[in-house]
């Protein structure tokens, strides 16, 4: 049976995450809403296409060959999943590959959109998973413009709308920052 360090199970903190979703923010224009993650992820030199998988509880997956980064997301899924499911492939490339040459990430509907896992997924995989998930939050629903739309209007449905994600992400970002 192998064992997990410490050190591999030690999940960055939110300030920590948060700080690396402005940072990646930096590359594209954030004072436009809802933020686009294709423009970041092609700024970032990343290509992003939808694809059919085979598995039908995939929804997207990034792969790192060298220089070449690819996010593949699942084509027939609604937009505002499609944008979540690139921001957290975008989450596991700022957060667990740029110190790699190669490395690789397949999303299925189970781990990306939660954070609750079966007991038989590895305790580093569910902190990446999670880390990733945060990394999405923070990067389609950034605090400062949260804080500025929630305090001209509290609807969720609007800043859903606003933000280009689903009620019920907005709702876990709201919870998380203790707006409500």
């Amino acid at each position: 049976m192998a064992t997990t360090s410490l050190q591999e199970v030690e999940m960055l903190t939110r300030k920590e995450i948060e700080t690396r979703a402005q940072e990646a923010l930096q590359l594209v224009n954030t004072s436009s809403l809802p933020i686009d993650p294709v423009s970041l992820a092609n700024a970032a030199g990343i290509k992003v296409h939808t694809a059919e998988f085979s598995n039908n509880n995939l929804s997207g997956m990034i792969s790192k060959r060298g220089p070449e980064t690819v996010i593949l997301v699942k084509q027939t899924d609604p937009d505002s999943r499609k944008r979540f499911t690139i921001a957290h492939e975008l989450g596991h490339h700022f957060l667990h590959l740029t110190d790699q040459e190669d490395g690789a990430f397949v999303d299925d509907t189970i781990n990306l959109f939660r954070e609750q896992f079966q007991d038989s997924v590895p305790q580093a995989h569910r902190k990446q998973e999670t880390e990733a998930n945060r990394f999405a939050a923070a990067l389609l629903m950034p605090e400062p413009l949260i804080r500025r739309e929630f305090a001209q209007n509290p609807d969720i449905d609007y800043l859903a709308w606003r933000f280009g994600v689903s009620e019920q992400a907005m709702g876990y970002r709201i919870a998380e920052l203790g707006l409500r």
